[in-house]
């Protein structure tokens, strides 16, 4: 089973899913990509003008559609943002880039986990969590798994999560469950809110600092004024940009800039 979308610009898969948006997705040896989003295991495939996704049936169409932003013109975001020859070389360098709409809590989770790391070690304690707690799903003769909701972690505890090496993560992550299953993390309250006080709410998150907020806030909420800084996008600020606020710069384009200046500073001298 499988689907098929049409696109013919602004769409690469490596640039998508080795931004440093997401962690559940990794190459194959063709060039496709093999992940598990919402609880489906899928295999993406692009060939510059149709996207197919192995082990999706049709009514998961409008899902990825929206997963993976395919309605949204990229075209005009990139001219918006090339606002001078450092983005234009950003846009440039990721020019394949979409923002994906991740699921709240796998990405509450994750960039907690996130917190000065590198993405290998991330993907890696993700990947531990999902084996250990997340239900199997089969695809082409494999086994992946989903990422757990908050039930299934309700038993699990600070030592439990240390054991898979995200380190002083670990009390941040139980917490992080305990709180969304009493409610005082409230999904759909957040999602009512507008992005200041959105931001708010997930920096009032035990472990939850100005970064993994600006994250989730982008990557799961869709929230593109918001504009994440970490090591890679401090350093283009200071170093093109004197210091300036993304914001102050980019105003509702500010994820998508964002994501060009990071894609190019991590990978431009690869």
């Amino acid at each position: 089973m499988s689907i098929e979308i049409k696109l013919d610009r602004d769409f690469s898969l490596r640039h998508i899913f080795d931004c440093g948006q997401c962690f559940r997705w990794n190459e194959n040896a063709d060039g496709t990509y093999t992940g598990v989003a919402a609880k489906r295991a899928v295999n993406i495939s692009y060939d510059g003008s149709i996207i197919r996704i192995d082990g999706a049936e049709k009514e998961d169409e409008a899902f990825f559609r929206d997963y993976l932003d395919i309605d949204r013109d990229y075209s005009e975001i990139k001219k918006r943002v090339s606002k001078n020859d450092v983005m234009k070389e950003a846009v440039a360098f990721g020019s394949g880039i979409r923002i994906l709409k991740q699921e709240f809590f796998e990405s509450l989770m994750s960039f907690i986990i996130s917190q000065r790391s590198s993405i290998p070690k991330i993907k890696g304690c993700v990947e531990k969590i999902c084996k250990t707690y997340g239900e199997e799903r089969e695809l082409s003769g494999k086994v992946y798994y989903t990422f757990p909701d908050a039930e299934a972690l309700r038993d699990v505890k600070e030592e439990d999560y240390a054991a898979f090496g995200v380190g002083y993560r670990a009390k941040y992550l139980e917490k992080a469950v305990s709180d969304i299953l009493s409610g005082k993390i409230d999904e759909k309250k957040i999602r009512s809110l507008k992005t200041p006080d959105a931001r708010s709410a997930l920096l009032e998150i035990f472990g939850v600092g100005n970064k993994v907020a600006d994250c989730v806030l982008l990557f799961s909420l869709s929230r593109f004024d918001s504009f994440p800084v970490d090591v890679w996008v401090k350093r283009a600020m200071d170093e093109y940009f004197e210091g300036a606020d993304g914001y102050s710069l980019f105003g509702e384009d500010s994820g998508f800039a964002q994501q060009y200046l990071f894609y190019k500073m991590r990978n431009g001298s690869k």
